[in-house]
């Protein structure tokens, strides 16, 4: 299925490896693919150095360098999607670029972006403050990549019964239905006290298998975040796993951050996150 998608990357650091997930991916599908090369405010506006009072010249020599850089990796986006055959184009995200890329990702079907995505290098965490907006406030589903290449050849649905994990597995199968035949997981953790049965058995089992012909059940047992990420970094070297998404309160991010980090940090798989 054609799309428009989405690459988001920091202007002046090339993450080869999304960007070749997201030129396949578009390939594949006949897609467009969007690079929007996000600069860094210290840089571009001095922001810092002027709150504080302090020389800007060193910012300028640094910002005409991140500028140079960032031209040479469009270069670099523009060349690699024309030897693909991939449609594309360009949009700089510059005086407020967090919230132009939120903007944007209303008229998208999905945004890639590396899982170091972070424009201010004040902010070393991981995942980056820049990369946590993105997941909370985007209009569209999003991609997380790890720095390593491998094809995606598998489909983990994780499912805990709530109606965004349901909401997740629906959208990544419209999204790529491509990737329909794929081998597929649906994938539940539950406490140890309890049974192995799903949360809906019935009802979740009839959607998924509508919708994921070679699908599988895996039900786990202990806390989540550990149970996946241990699942993932064992069987899942060539899947992409699908979440449901950050919520708006201070408790769903915490959950799902800390999951996402985990799966980010030490399973190094692809993260795809879906927003009602």
């Amino acid at each position: 299925m054609k799309k428009r998608i989405i690459l988001a990357m920091e202007g002046d650091r090339l993450a080869t490896s999304a960007l070749r997930y997201a030129i396949d991916i578009a390939k594949d599908s006949g897609s467009v693919l969007i690079g929007v090369f996000l600069r860094d405010l210290k840089y571009a506006g001095f922001t810092y150095a002027t709150m504080l009072g302090t020389d800007t010249t060193g910012y300028a020599v640094l910002g005409q360098a991140e500028k140079a850089a960032t031209e040479k990796n469009i270069g670099t986006f523009e060349q690699k999607c024309s030897a693909a055959g991939v449609s594309h184009h360009v949009l700089m995200a510059q005086d407020a670029p967090i919230g132009a890329l939120i903007e944007e990702s209303a008229f998208a079907d999905l945004i890639i972006t590396d899982a170091r995505m972070n424009i201010s290098s004040l902010l070393p965490d991981a995942p980056s403050s820049s990369l946590r907006d993105i997941l909370v406030d985007a209009h569209c589903p999003i991609l997380i990549v790890p720095n390593t290449y491998r094809s995606i050849r598998h489909t983990t649905l994780s499912y805990d019964g709530s109606p965004a994990s349901v909401y997740a597995l629906r959208a990544f199968r419209y999204i790529f239905p491509e990737w329909a035949d794929h081998r597929t997981t649906l994938l539940s953790v539950v406490d140890k006290k309890e049974g192995t049965h799903l949360k809906d058995n019935n009802t979740i089992r009839e959607l998924t298998d509508t919708h994921y012909p070679n699908i599988k059940y895996q039900v786990l047992k202990g806390e989540p975040t550990t149970a996946i990420t241990k699942y993932m970094k064992k069987d899942g070297a060539d899947s992409v796993i699908v979440m449901g998404a950050y919520g708006r309160n201070a408790l769903s991010r915490l959950m799902h951050q800390s999951l996402s980090n985990a799966l980010i940090k030490e399973a190094k798989v692809p993260i795809f996150i879906a927003h009602q």
